[in-house]
């Protein structure tokens, strides 16, 4: 006897992430991947037809329009995933980063409403959460977040402006959010309870995908946890990191070498075309840096959201993944 596959689809096909969602599942054979007619595919009455039939959705969409959709779905049993800003603080959407916690991953794969992370946020994220679990960083520690992006990022019509050429401006890696209102800010206070917003800065450059961000910490501002005899090094970090991420299928923590990592160029594209993730840590015992390396595409969007989408089917977690 055949077992019925899973449906999904997919509203907001047209946009960067939803392309590459729909590039990515049309070929699995363990879903049945619905599509909207082109012509209805901002029809609210179809959209929630559609919701009536399937098991998932993905929302790839503006703000606006996600609430939009989320409230005219919500008396249908279909469970959600939503790829926009608009619920990731939301206290009945489930976070969609597994590696919090195996909590987490629970809370994930029985949602019916999802919120996949922000990838400036992903990477922040995977850096902050296991010291403030492990008792080191203060919730109030000062800390400037550098995030480095490829432009695909900016969705498509920054990677028209950039495709097209003729700007010289384009050229060099360009710094934006001066504001300190960057929309990532709020998941980011949220998940790693931080009582004191970080200075972040996000920068944009001249290379598709591929996303880098590091946070510098001072060692003697960090906190001894009880029963952590001694100063905090950079033996202690990776062992925190090692720890968290132990048995993790798309985070990996790099060996600690410190003469080798920083001796390193670290390009911010060397994941791209991955779903996966890795963790440096450079500097030294007193100024410790850490890296967050992976494609603001994959682990930062399209794979975050499958990876979730497998958890919440009862599927292997890195299936149909790129590690």
């Amino acid at each position: 006897m055949s077992t019925a596959l899973p449906k999904v689809f997919i509203v907001g096909e047209s946009g960067t992430t939803g392309l590459r969602l729909h590039d990515r599942l049309s070929s699995r054979k363990d879903i049945e991947l619905l599509s909207l007619p082109e012509e209805k595919r901002k029809d609210i009455p179809t959209i929630k037809a559609f919701a009536e039939k399937a098991d998932l959705m993905f929302l790839c969409l503006p703000d606006a329009a996600s609430k939009e959709i989320v409230e005219a779905v919500k008396d249908t049993d279909i469970r959600i995933l939503d790829t926009s800003t608009a619920h990731r603080t939301a206290d009945d959407w489930v976070y969609g980063f597994p590696e919090l916690s195996e909590t987490q991953k629970k809370a994930i794969a029985s949602a019916k409403k999802v919120a996949v992370p922000g990838c400036h946020a992903s990477g922040v994220i995977s850096i902050l959460y296991p010291l403030v679990h492990a008792g080191i960083l203060p919730i109030n520690y000062p800390l400037h977040c550098f995030s480095l992006t490829g432009y695909s990022g900016g969705g498509k019509k920054m990677i028209s402006q950039y495709e097209k050429g003729g700007d010289s401006a384009l050229l060099a890696p360009r710094q934006y959010g001066l504001s300190q209102n960057h929309k990532h800010l709020p998941e980011i206070m949220k998940v790693c309870k931080l009582c004191e917003t970080p200075l972040f800065s996000p920068i944009v450059d001249n290379y598709y995908e591929g996303m880098e961000v590091t946070i510098g910490f001072h060692t003697h501002f960090l906190q001894l946890p009880c029963g952590l005899p001694g100063d905090i090094d950079t033996d202690d970090f990776h062992m925190i990191y090692e720890k968290h991420y132990k048995g993790s299928k798309l985070i990996q923590v790099s060996p600690l070498s410190l003469t080798e990592t920083n001796g390193l160029f670290l390009a911010a594209n060397e994941n791209a075309g991955k779903d996966s993730m890795t963790l440096y840590i450079a500097g030294n015992d007193e100024r410790v840096l850490v890296i967050s390396s992976f494609d603001n595409l994959g682990k930062g969007a399209s794979g975050a959201a499958i990876q979730c989408m497998n958890l919440m089917l009862g599927l292997p977690e890195e299936t149909g993944l790129v590690l």
